[in-house]
């Protein structure tokens, strides 16, 4: 029976919204939201992350890393790395224009990332660098966005501080088919009583990969290296200075299939320092002016060694030579900084110098390391 006056429940029936219903952000096509996001600047990016799942996802996602990276390698720029020694301590990463240093400046500031002794970067590979912290852990940065992360502990044989000395050394590559970067560490054991090296460790740690863990590798070539050698990735290939018996050797560690080679050196191994030359990898002796040798790695297969004279004028001290820039043009810059900072841009066809100063660097610094070929990467880091 149905009593006069009463109303009729009506039953909603209809599905609850959905989030692309009640956001507009999220009906955008996929391709214009990553039109969007190539548009920002790459320390921005990460903001995306807490907007949404699918938001997250694009950010995080190797395509469009990779989009956004393809961009960037057409302007690359020149970063600066750097300590504020003042009151509050700071590492600094100061990055400018290639093509016009004058232009398009960038300063990130972080907190110490090791306060006992002179910090030591990888150069930077697709806009990712490494490093070791306080406590010997390996540290994945992007000077970009001034994000860190912290790797497990590499493994070592670690004995009685007042009988042994742990050294390790870090190298990082990048393999191109695979898309993947890995960590080279290698861990030295020494007796402080004795000379001579006791073991020896080479262990790989792949980011992103699911066993989170450093993984050892054999190397059929024992050799020695300076602990501030950081050694250069070309072509899926990390190079480095060493020495195997006593003997100056090009170290190669191909990224990829985790094999050791070993190259002879020009000028019977008396060289200290090696770069890129474009995509290729030249070593020198130290510069202090005047007119000296470079030699340019043509084929490591083979290998071949060129030889490449150049004449610098003594006023400008002692320099490095940094890399080689599209327009063929060499790159030399002073180990420390000096009031103003420059870089010098040596043409290798008129056999001429040119000066470059750097605005911005100040004068309350020490040591300076200096890249080309910097790319800005919106790379999110996690293991």
């Amino acid at each position: 029976m149905i009593r006069l006056g009463s109303k009729k429940k009506r039953c909603n029936t209809s599905p609850p919204l959905t989030r692309s219903q009640t956001c507009p952000l999220e009906r955008i096509p996929l391709e214009m939201k990553e039109e969007i996001l190539m548009k920002l600047k790459a320390k921005c990016i990460s903001k995306f992350i807490s907007i949404s799942k699918s938001w997250s996802s694009i950010v995080r996602s190797k395509r469009f890393t990779n989009l956004y990276l393809n961009r960037s390698m057409a302007q690359p720029h020149i970063l600066f790395s750097l300590t504020d020694r003042r009151d509050n301590e700071m590492q600094l990463f100061y990055s400018c224009s290639q093509e016009d240093p004058s232009s398009d400046h960038q300063t990130v500031s972080c907190p110490p990332l090791n306060h006992d002794k002179r910090f030591e970067f990888s150069p930077p590979v697709r806009g990712l660098l490494c490093c070791l912290n306080d406590n010997d852990r390996v540290m994945i940065g992007n000077p970009t966005t001034c994000q860190f992360i912290t790797l497990p502990r590499v493994q070592t044989e670690r004995k009685l501080n007042d009988i042994y000395n742990v050294n390790i050394c870090h190298f990082f590559g990048y393999d191109p088919v695979n898309g993947e970067f890995k960590v080279l560490c290698m861990t030295v054991l020494r007796n402080k009583r004795s000379i001579g090296v006791v073991s020896q460790d080479h262990q790989v740690f792949t980011l992103g990969a699911t066993r989170k863990e450093w993984r050892k590798i054999e190397c059929m070539y024992p050799h020695n290296i300076h602990p501030r050698d950081k050694g250069v990735c070309s072509n899926g290939v990390v190079y480095y200075l060493a020495w195997i018996a006593k003997v100056r050797s090009l170290m190669c560690f191909d990224v990829r299939s985790e094999k050791f080679s070993v190259i002879k050196l020009p000028n019977n191994g008396n060289v200290q320092y090696l770069s890129e030359y474009g995509k290729k990898i030249a070593v020198t002796d130290l510069i202090f002016g005047g007119t000296f040798d470079l030699w340019v790695l043509e084929d490591a297969s083979i290998p071949h060694w060129s030889p490449v004279s150049i004449v610098i004028p003594y006023e400008f001290g002692f320099l490095k030579l940094r890399g080689r820039l599209g327009t063929g043009e060499l790159v030399f810059a002073p180990f420390f900084v000096t009031n103003p900072f420059f870089i010098l841009c040596y043409d290798l066809k008129e056999s001429k110098v040119r000066k470059i100063q750097i605005e911005g660097i100040g004068t309350h610094f020490k040591p300076i390391h200096v890249y080309l070929d910097h790319v800005k990467s919106p790379m999110f880091l996690e293991l």
